[in-house]
């Protein structure tokens, strides 16, 4: 048999953990046919992998590309995700989705992913299932799967009401969960720190795990605290710490509701929270160990991108646009952030300003909020108000101190080592601003920093925990092996060479030793180049 196409003589990582092996792999009609001995296999097209990988595509369990795949022109901005290997991603996470809306929830659901967008969206849909029709529809340059946002429906019902749904409004939460997973969204995610998720409380939150688990859905969760000390929690300083308050919350809940539960980007924020890494993880594994179905995800970086409202309490997101400029509140405010910053060993140098969300402060993006106040000429805490109230709460910010620091990694180094975490970017990527140097490099600082640098782990572990790892959690099939019946979404890279070369001041450098990207068989990128015409993605449906 002669197939469409032949990699020939790679080393073969599957992505199950086993070790490596040498092969030929055949393609045809887009999915892996056969595995033989080097030399054994014909086709019409030959790859030639000598001395290099050949791995399942890389899977990122927890992306926020929802509002760009849906652009006429998005393989232009998702170009650097595809040339590190990215060849599946989970979008709708942290609550947030571009469907299902009405009329009145779209503008709500429009502010509240302004950070996300590159262009704006006509919301052609309404419903999951229409959305999902129209990505299809239009082609997509990776595979996508996609989740419903807890944020999105809960302003689709009862907009941004801070208040507990009612009955009636409880139920149609989780109709609409429901409806949405029958219409091929594979789960529920939320996120306990925006608004609105941030106002939901556990008896609505558990209601709604109870739909995700009759459904067989999956449930990821940006938690309500990822430091020790935070304002979601009261009294603040007893009890045992924050973050650990809020996952024992979410393992609670998964268990009383039987759900299968992602607990997304699991950080450790502050230098001060650092030490609380080995309690986390271990009430995770206690968690498992009970029968929770239980895992978690990471980025390998020390910094992070969210929106300049994540650090503000839900008493201030409640009515943001007055309370923003209310000199009461930001009195109280000034206060909090004070404390916080004694006791999180978190300051304003450690945040920097990546999109400004308005004009009026392009010019300072890049800078960090030390630096950006001294060029205001005001204090840190009225330079990092200044940035909210103009940009109404848009704005997005790079965070450092996120398990650990450049030059102490102790705590990223324990997450990522961990056999539950499943590898990630968590990066917000479109042409406004700066970047996260995670949608340049995240998975060959994985291969290369961590897994052959540092030894943290062999490479088939490296591999598996970014292919067939985050595939089962999602639910997805056909993906995360090599395997014959799997399709054919491989990356072909030099385990001596590959590297992230982002740095700080170069942020969007493109990876190294990412030699092939193939795309349901076709190649789509070659040595960091993005070359696919047509667009070779997959919507995946649950």
């Amino acid at each position: 048999m002669e197939f469409d196409l032949v990699i020939s003589r790679g080393t073969i990582v599957d992505g199950s953990g086993q070790p490596r092996y040498p092969a030929d792999l055949g393609i045809q009609d887009g999915k892996v046919v056969a595995l033989a001995g080097p030399g054994a296999l014909r086709g019409g097209r030959t790859l030639d992998a000598g001395g290099l990988v050949v791995a399942p595509g890389f899977i990122d369990i927890h992306s926020h590309i929802d509002w760009l795949l849906a652009l006429p022109d998005h393989e232009d901005v998702l170009a650097p995700m595809v040339a590190q290997g990215i060849t599946t991603v989970v979008a709708g996470n942290c609550g947030y989705s571009p469907a299902p809306v009405t009329e009145a929830s779209i503008p709500l659901v429009e502010h509240a992913a302004e950070m996300l967008k590159d262009g704006a969206l006509s919301y052609p849909w309404r419903s999951m299932g229409e959305f999902l029709d129209a990505l299809e529809g239009g082609g997509l340059l990776v595979n996508a799967a996609v989740l419903v946002g807890h944020g999105t429906l809960r302003q689709a019902v009862m907009g941004n009401d801070a208040a507990a749904p009612s009955p009636r409004q409880m139920a149609e939460l989780c109709a609409g969960t429901r409806a949405a997973l029958r219409e091929g969204a594979f789960g529920l995610s939320a996120g306990l720190a925006y608004a609105p998720g941030v106002f939901a409380r556990n008896e609505e939150l558990l209601a709604l795990l109870r739909t995700v688990a009759d459904e067989g859905g999956v449930f990821t969760v940006h938690g309500r605290a990822y430091t020790w000390v935070s304002p979601f929690y009261t009294p603040m300083l007893l009890g045992p710490p924050h973050n650990l308050r809020s996952v024992r919350e979410l393992l609670g809940l998964a268990e009383a509701s039987r759900v299968k539960i992602q607990l997304s980007h699991q950080i450790f924020i502050g230098r001060r929270t650092w030490p609380t890494r080995a309690r986390v993880l271990r009430e995770i594994e206690r968690a498992v160990d009970r029968g929770v179905d239980a895992a978690f995800d990471a980025f390998p970086y020390t910094v992070g991108n969210t929106t300049v409202n994540a650090l503000f309490p839900a008493w201030v997101l409640d009515d943001f646009r007055a309370r923003i400029n209310d000199p009461v509140v930001l009195r109280r405010l000034r206060r909090e952030f004070a404390m916080f910053r004694l006791f999180l060993g978190l300051d304003y140098a450690d945040i920097r300003l990546l999109w400004g969300a308005t004009p009026e402060l392009e010019e300072l993006e890049g800078l960090d909020f030390r630096t950006l106040a001294e060029r205001l000429g005001v204090r840190d805490f009225d330079a990092y108000v200044h940035v909210a109230r103009v940009s109404d709460g848009k704005a997005r910010i790079l965070l450092d101190t996120y398990s650990g620091v450049e030059e102490h990694e102790a705590p990223l180094r324990a997450v990522l080592s961990h056999p539950l975490c499943a590898f990630e970017t968590d990066a917000i990527l479109t042409r406004r601003g700066r970047h996260n140097p995670a949608s340049f490099g995240a998975f060959p600082r994985v291969l290369g920093r961590y897994s052959r640098d540092l030894g943290l782990f062999r490479i088939e572990e490296a591999v598996r925990r970014m292919t067939s790892l985050p595939a089962e959690r999602i639910g997805l099939r056909g993906v995360g092996r090599i395997a014959p019946g799997h399709w054919a979404d491989l990356v072909v890279f030099d385990p001596v060479t590959v590297a992230d070369n982002t740095t700080p001041r170069r942020a969007d450098a493109p990876p190294s030793g990412i030699r092939a990207v193939l795309i349901t068989g076709d190649v789509v990128a070659k040595d960091g180049v993005v070359t696919s015409k047509p667009r070779r993605g997959r919507l995946l449906r649950r």
